[in-house]
């Protein structure tokens, strides 16, 4: 099998076959109030058909560290982290990507057309490639291995995160055409209390 994992020559990353979980590629989001939005993503790394990329990854930003910082960072300060210690029942078994970007990523069928958010697509739970940059923070915020969301591209489908399926109408709504006394879907007489008042006796 190749690699699911290409360290391109102008230091981007590209890897494969992941499962976007938190989509927020296609509209910006923020999750405290105040915070700047942008658009984001965490994909999942299955520790089972990654291995060999993990440790890719890892090596790298442990080159990384040493190059910017001279020494190793804590790992809640790396875009890299093992789902298992994240207390969230579909990050166990995974490493976890972290990417987010300011400007929207080019998001992109398996055909490299475009994609938007209505053609439900690309969406929490399904797999894709990603295509991150990562670079070093050493600011007033402290020193981090950032990464940024360059480009998706939809993989294959998967079971959804946390989606709210919609149901049938059918189980859940009743025929209410005898209730309508012509075309223009005017209640019939009687069907109200007649004194347009609200009453709570």
């Amino acid at each position: 099998m190749s690699s699911q994992i290409v360290f391109r020559p102008d230091d981007t990353i590209l890897i494969k076959n992941v499962r976007l979980s938190y989509e927020h590629v296609f509209k910006p989001w923020s999750m405290n109030p105040g915070e700047k939005q942008k658009y984001s993503g965490k994909f999942l790394m299955p520790k089972t058909t990654h291995k060999a990329e993990i440790q890719a990854l890892g090596s790298h930003l442990m080159k990384m560290c040493q190059e910017k910082f001279k020494s190793k960072l804590p790992a809640d300060k790396l875009f890299l982290r093992d789902g298992d210690a994240s207390g969230k029942p579909e990050q166990e078994g995974h490493f976890i990507v972290s990417a987010s970007e300011d400007k929207k990523p080019n998001v992109i069928n398996r055909d490299k057309t475009p994609l938007a958010e209505e053609d439900d697509v690309v969406y929490s739970g399904c797999y894709v490639h990603v295509l991150i940059r990562p670079w070093s923070q050493a600011n007033s915020f402290g020193k981090r291995i950032n990464a940024n969301l360059l480009a998706v591209q939809f993989a294959k489908d998967g079971e959804r995160f946390s989606g709210v399926s919609r149901p049938d109408v059918d189980q859940v709504f009743d025929d209410e055409s005898g209730a309508l006394d012509d075309a223009t879907g005017h209640a019939a007489a009687g069907a109200g209390s007649g004194s347009g008042e609200f009453s709570f006796d």
